[in-house]
Order: structure tokens, then C-alpha cells, then sequence
């Protein structure tokens, strides 16, 4: 894999295990849910405007493999991201975290700005 300068920039809270969504989400999924979810982060962090396709034809497949698990149980810790844990937003198609995009959005002004 090539790397390239923001390939390493993955900022967050050193700690957000106590953020009380993420604390709810624990409590369900336990330290696996927690992976689950820094795994999602880093792959929204891969997509373009930070926005999953959900509707591509193998994108829960490609994420239960990533997360290591099934598509049923991949699928189930989504949908619960959204809209039990109000992690994630979903507009039926595209997949996003409104906390990546802002943290993302800062980041690109101070590259442009450092530039």
C-alpha cells in the first residue's frame, strides 16, 4: 500500500472510551463492539467526503470482513450506531459519522492554511 502524508492523521479524544454513546455501545458489544467501531472510523476515514455507499452490492460483506465477524452481526452494530448509540447517520444510501466529518473538515483548513 502507498503511503502518503495523512495516511497516519486519525485524530481522536484520547478518551473517548468514556463518551457516554460510546460507553452505551460498550455495554452492549463490549471491547469486540469497541474495535468494531474504530474499525468503521478508519474505514469512513478511507472513503471519499468520509461517506460509505451502503447499498454497493458486497459493502456489508466487505465490512463484516474487515470487522471480523458476520454480515447479519455486521449489519445489526450498524443499524445500532445509528440509531440506538446516535454514533453514525445514514440517509438510506451513504454511511458517515458527523464527528469524523467535522474533525476531517477542521483538518483540511489547517492543511490548507499550513500550505
Amino acid at each position: 500500500m502507498a503511503k502518503n502524508k495523512d495516511t497516519f492523521y486519525f485524530s481522536h479524544d484520547y478518551n473517548a472510551r468514556r463518551d457516554p454513546k460510546i460507553l452505551a455501545l460498550r455495554s452492549v458489544y463490549g471491547a469486540e463492539g469497541y474495535g468494531w467501531w474504530w474499525m468503521l472510523l478508519e474505514i469512513l476515514r478511507e472513503q471519499e467526503n468520509y461517506k460509505l455507499d451502503i447499498l454497493q452490492k458486497f459493502a456489508y460483506a466487505s465490512l463484516a470482513t474487515e470487522m471480523g465477524t458476520t454480515q447479519e452481526r455486521c449489519k445489526e452494530f450498524v443499524k445500532a450506531c445509528i440509531e440506538d448509540f446516535e454514533l453514525l447517520e445514514c440517509d438510506g444510501q451513504m454511511l458517515w459519522s458527523e464527528s469524523m466529518i467535522r474533525r476531517m473538515e477542521w483538518f483540511e483548513e489547517k492543511r490548507k492554511r499550513m500550505s
